[in-house]
């Protein structure tokens, strides 16, 4: 059925056109001079160099710090919730929410912090693990951003922007925030400080939350706790600046697991995820004639993960699994703005990564035949893995006048992945080298208006578990496969942008095109032991939706009416069948009104009232079969927000006033009725 005859695109579009019509209006009548900060922000992503908002290609979207403070959210990805077209996915490993970004999974979605990715080459993606006191800023593009971003961004970029020194000798804050939802908590302290030309900072935070309360009861086991501690030192020299961070967080966290049909029992833990990484910066202003920035950084991160999973089969059958695994990584960035072109900006980069994975496995599989005894089989299995990414990358833009610029790019790839080390396996290895453009035009017909155009493609090389590794789970043995070909997309774009006295616009249409999709099919010589699949490239996705972010201001009431969301339709093809029942709500989006004022010349209160929602979202297979559903559902919610100049902040967060009882497709049960309420003193 073409786009527009559908029900759900009509109502999409005709919010579209309600909004530009607002917008002519406003601009008729002379009140579109001022330039509301929500686009005007610069941004990095989606150029490469500072460009705001409202100038820039890509579909971006930020989060600053004073909203981060602000928000009681007991995770990084709860920050991002509300950014049309993300999604926060809640699989039940407490502490470990992931990001999806237009129906694309987590393992599709690059996670950065300061430019630099968290690898993962578990099946489920990167998980935001990083304390939100230490971030400045998150920026979100959202859509392929192969080309300035690397790979795995089919789905788009996450990039964690954290925070550098202070201004003065001493200061710092203390924050404490609550969770009624899990009877937790979680409090950080921060130091920092600048002397001469020296910044520093220093944080450290820790939390605790129990097990989940739903309107239907506790989850049980769903609890988790962690801890951080966060270094920054830098030192200015002319125009050069130098920068050394350090970072730790560790996780230990229970993992809501419903007992399967045809189990007795079923356990999953993760009594160990630690990350650590180091990193060195420079970031020099015009260090030579023809470079108007220059910019490189150095790192190390490990990540330690401990994985124990324990099941009973209503046949007596018994399997247990332990993952004990170390994941090392170093690379190299460098980036240079240069101002060799009279037309516009160049940026041109190297990017080198090196990730490396060390895996101990334990299988303990117990069959209750033959009798009287049965028979218990342990095997334990050690495998040294390795992925090398090299890439360059260039983007030109070029000024066609004053009001409208273009925009064209390309990397050039060249991965190699290898097992280089295996206690019962074959040595193997695999390769790729690609070329990757984007190609994007911005037009600016006046202050008001900026439309743009944008071509981009994205890539995602497998990861080293599903080219070489055997894991075996829920009593499933899920085995690589070293002939897996990379996931490719390609997206056009179409979007427009208003800023006026009252009225905000954002909207982008979209269709991307996804081949290659590395998915799970099963293998022969099932027999009566443990169930075994493997990792193929079985097929490919079409999507189509709309984003919107629209805001429209009420001057008699000092209020705004707000609107942010997402229509998508995803298709999935399988070759001999295809199917829109892909697991993905066709929408998403929260709606509400907002007003904030100054209780006294130096305090300001915020009042937010909104209801969050998803329509119902369903899977079937390549038979056709239904395989899983999830109702839609929309819960009222309210914020409350108090802040007095530079000294403190209180936000207190209402969740799901009416105590609905839900749960979106491939989650967990959704909180209940419960309060969050977070402070932070600064001195």
């Amino acid at each position: 059925m073409a786009m527009c005859e559908t029900r759900e695109w009509g109502l999409a579009l005709c919010l579209v056109a309600a909004g530009a019509s607002v917008a002519h209006a406003e601009a008729a009548t002379g009140e579109g001079d001022s330039e509301p900060a929500a686009l005007d922000t610069l941004v990095v992503l989606g150029t490469g160099s500072e460009v705001s908002i409202f100038d820039n290609p890509a579909s971006v979207s930020t989060v600053e710090a004073d909203d981060l403070r602000r928000n009681a959210s007991s995770s990084v990805a709860d920050q991002l919730r509300d950014v049309p077209g993300v999604k926060v996915f809640d699989d039940g490993t407490a502490g470990m929410k992931r990001i999806m970004i237009r129906g694309e999974t987590s393992r599709r979605v690059t996670v950065q912090v300061d430019g630099h990715a968290l690898t993962d080459h578990s099946p489920y993606g990167t998980p935001l693990l990083i304390d939100p006191s230490t971030i400045e800023r998150i920026e979100v593009v959202r859509g392929p951003s192969s080309v300035l971003s690397g790979s795995n961004a089919i789905g788009g970029v996450v990039n964690i922007i954290t925070r550098r020194g202070g201004e003065r000798p001493l200061e710092g804050s203390l924050s404490a925030t609550g969770y009624s939802a899990t009877d937790g908590f979680r409090t950080t302290a921060n130091l920092q400080g600048a002397l001469g030309d020296v910044d520093w900072r220093l944080t450290a935070g820790f939390g605790d939350e129990d097990d989940r309360r739903t309107p239907d009861g506790r989850l049980r086991p769903s609890s988790h706790a962690q801890d951080q501690l966060s270094a920054h030192l830098g030192y200015t020299a002319g125009n050069h600046y130098w920068a050394l961070k350090a970072d730790q967080y560790r996780l230990e966290a229970d993992v809501y697991s419903p007992v399967p049909e045809g189990f007795d029992a079923f356990s999953i833990r993760l009594p160990q995820r630690d990350l650590r990484k180091v990193g060195l910066f420079y970031e020099g202003d015009s260090p030579l004639p023809w470079v108007e920035s220059l910019e490189a950084s150095l790192y190390h991160q490990t990540i330690d993960r401990l994985f124990e999973n324990q099941a009973a089969m209503s046949n007596g059958m018994e399997i247990g699994g332990t993952s004990d695994d170390r994941q090392t990584t170093y690379g190299l960035d460098v980036q240079a703005d240069l101002s060799v072109a009279d037309v516009g900006n160049t940026v041109i980069g190297v990017e080198y990564e090196n990730d490396a994975l060390d895996t101990d496995k334990t299988s303990d599989v117990f069959m209750p035949f033959p009798p009287p005894n049965g028979q218990r089989t342990v095997t334990s299995t050690a495998d040294e893995a390795r992925i090398e990414t090299l890439s360059g990358y260039a983007q030109q833009a070029w000024e066609l006048g004053e009001a409208t610029t273009l925009y064209f790019g390309g990397r050039v790839y060249a991965v190699e992945a290898e097992l280089e080390a295996s206690a019962d396996k074959v040595l193997q290895d695999n390769s790729d080298e690609r070329v990757l453009g984007s190609l994007s035009l911005v037009h600016r017909p006046s202050q008001a208006w900026s439309l743009r155009a944008n071509l981009a493609q994205g890539y995602s090389y497998p990861t080293l578990q599903q080219l070489f590794l055997t894991t075996t789970a829920g009593g499933t043995t899920i085995v690589g496969n070293p002939d897996l070909s990379p996931e490719t997309a390609e997206t056009l774009e179409l979007g427009a942008r208003y800023r006026g006295d009252r009225v905000t616009l954002d909207a982008t249409l979209f269709h991307t095109r996804a081949e290659d999709y590395i998915g799970e099919e099963d293998l022969d010589g099932g027999g009566s032991g443990p169930s075994q699949r493997g990792y193929v490239n079985v097929h490919e996705a079409r999507t189509t939706g709309l984003e919107l972010l629209a805001e429209y201001g009420l001057p008699a009431w000092d209020a705004s009416l707000y609107l942010n969301g997402s229509v998508l339709r995803r298709e999935f093809d399988y070759g001999s069948s295809s199917t829109t029942d892909s697991g993905t709500p066709r929408f998403a989006g929260r709606a509400g009104i907002r007003h904030d004022w100054w209780v006294t010349p130096a305090t300001r209160a915020e009042v937010d009232l909104f209801v969050r929602a998803e329509s119902e979202a369903k899977q079937r297979d390549a038979q056709g079969e239904l395989t899983s559903r999830a109702a839609g559902y929309g819960t009222v919610n309210a914020y409350l927000g108090l802040s007095h100049g530079a000294r403190f902040d209180v936000g207190l967060n209402l969740n799901n006033l009416f105590d609905k009882a839900y749960q979106p497709y491939g989650e967990i049960p959704g909180e209940g009725r419960s309060a969050s309420l977070t402070g932070t003193l600064h001195f």
